[in-house]
């Protein structure tokens, strides 16, 4: 399965430059739904993606001279590209953040603090391998939005926008850190456990970090006793859609197999209608909207499907 799926995304990775203009005018202090609780989870994570994003690319760019595949090599340097812009775009956001009084400026110095050790003294491989599982993590959440964007009805369309644009990257190159780690660790016994040490590792940092960051951005907002907002989130993250369930749980158990690959889950149609219209368009904006589109349509299709064969 391995060998069978690690070609099929290459095409697929390519840098779009993109500037939303992202500012406190264009991102409102609730900005997910008008909604505390999940705009703050949502928060929790964002706050680490600058930095994140940038280990990402300092990792793989100092192994760009051992990737002796050259489709790897292709798309791990398109990868570094969207990951810079990506980074850039989301800083803007967390400055919005906090110009409306939420110190996600705070929590990104902490990832920081922690970042910094393990990028020092751990080995090349081991940050690429590191580099792999947050990169599993972000392709399962874009794929759970990109699978539900319904749940993005009453977000501002230019926020809604910029992130769809993100998770049709995270989901276009979800396979190259993986890919890249395999070049570098040689695959392999030692490889799996490289990876499942680093799996343990990374979760153990990051989801108490996220949690806590979540817990501290509510209490700064007030909102740590909005009862309704709570449940909504409760609902939202781990029943339906669930998206904590199937980024930790659900999605977790197929990347424990040392068979696994990240384009076995081959999500490429509902990439491609984004990409098209963006093709047509030039506009992330229209894209977005075409691609609900797609998603309404394709929707109602299987629906009618359904009541056809029953």
């Amino acid at each position: 399965m391995v060998i069978a799926s690690r070609k099929i995304g290459y095409d697929e990775v390519e840098h779009r430059d993109l500037n939303f203009g992202m500012s406190p005018e264009t991102v409102p202090r609730h900005w997910f739904n008008n909604d505390p609780w999940i705009t703050h989870w949502m928060n929790a994570i964002l706050a680490a993606v600058p930095d994140g994003e940038r280990w990402v690319m300092q990792a793989t760019s100092k192994q760009l001279e051992n990737l002796h595949d050259p489709s790897v090599r292709k798309a791990a340097i398109s990868f570094i590209r969207q990951e810079r812009s990506h980074a850039r775009e989301h800083d803007a956001m967390n400055e919005a953040m906090v110009a409306h009084g939420i110190p996600i400026d705070r929590a990104e110095a902490v990832f920081k603090a922690i970042r910094k050790p393990l990028q020092r003294y751990l080995g090349g491989a081991t940050q690429c391998a590191m580099a792999a599982n947050f990169e599993h993590f972000t392709a399962v959440i874009s794929q759970v939005m990109l699978d539900h964007p319904e749940l993005w009805d009453d977000t501002r369309q230019e926020v809604a926008a910029m992130l769809f644009w993100h998770f049709v990257e995270e989901t276009e190159h979800k396979s190259v850190s993986f890919d890249v780690f395999g070049e570098v660790s040689g695959g392999g016994v030692r490889a799996y456990a490289i990876r499942m040490a680093t799996l343990a590792l990374g979760t153990a940092l990051f989801l108490p970090l996220v949690h806590g960051n979540w817990l501290y951005f509510l209490w700064k907002d007030r909102q740590l006793t909005n009862i309704p907002s709570a449940l909504r989130a409760i609902k939202w993250l781990y029943f339906a859609p669930g998206i904590f369930t199937r980024a930790f749980v659900i999605d977790t158990l197929p990347f424990l197999s040392p068979r696994f690959h990240p384009w076995d889950a081959d999500n490429r149609e509902v990439i491609h209608a984004w990409k098209r219209a963006y093709e047509e368009t030039g506009d992330a904006q229209q894209a977005y909207q075409a691609f609900r589109q797609w998603h309404d349509d394709n929707r109602r299709d299987t629906t009618a499907e359904r009541v056809t064969a029953a």
